[in-house]
């Protein structure tokens, strides 16, 4: 009984009119006040995330262009390592040839000079002997003839036969 007088269920116009006018200025206010204010800031912010998402992209983008470019100057850089290393190399080998080269011109100009030193030593040795020679067979044969012969033409007569001699060689 309870239900049948005034319950829940029973419609009341006055308060069904009241509702609906209420409802609608409900919905008018917060369409003027909320709802474009609302729509509005989901729309910025959704033109903010597409917009960090393009720069986001553009960010990648521009890292995978500066890895490239860092990985091209690596490699650049490699080769000119490895291309200083071979000019360094072949530098060395070059001056090792020519440090060679001058060591054995220089050895030959010792060789060749030792051996002229030693002719002329020799020649000089020899012309000492020969004038020793030449005096002592001047004092032999004026000992053997006992006569003074003049020490001029001794010489010139040693000398002489000292000439047949080396021509006789």
């Amino acid at each position: 009984m309870y239900l049948a007088a005034g319950g829940l269920l029973d419609v009341n116009p006055g308060l069904l009119i009241w509702t609906i006018i209420t409802f609608s200025i409900v919905v008018i206010i917060l369409r003027i006040f909320a709802w474009n204010p609302i729509i509005h800031a989901l729309d910025e912010r959704a033109e903010k995330i597409h917009g960090d998402i393009e720069k986001a992209e553009q960010s990648r983008k521009d890292a995978e262009k500066t890895l490239a470019e860092y990985n091209q100057k690596l490699i650049s850089a490699k080769d000119e390592a490895i291309a200083i290393v071979n000019e360094a190399s072949a530098d060395a080998t070059r001056l090792k040839n020519k440090m060679l080269q001058e060591t054995g011109e220089e050895i030959k100009t010792l060789k060749d000079n030792s051996i002229k030193d030693i002719e002329l030593a020799k020649a000089k040795a020899l012309q000492e002997v020969q004038a020793h020679i030449v005096e002592l067979s001047v004092a032999v044969a004026s000992q053997i003839l006992k006569k003074n012969i003049s020490a001029n033409d001794h010489t010139a007569f040693i000398k002489d036969e000292i000439s047949k001699i080396k021509s006789v060689k």
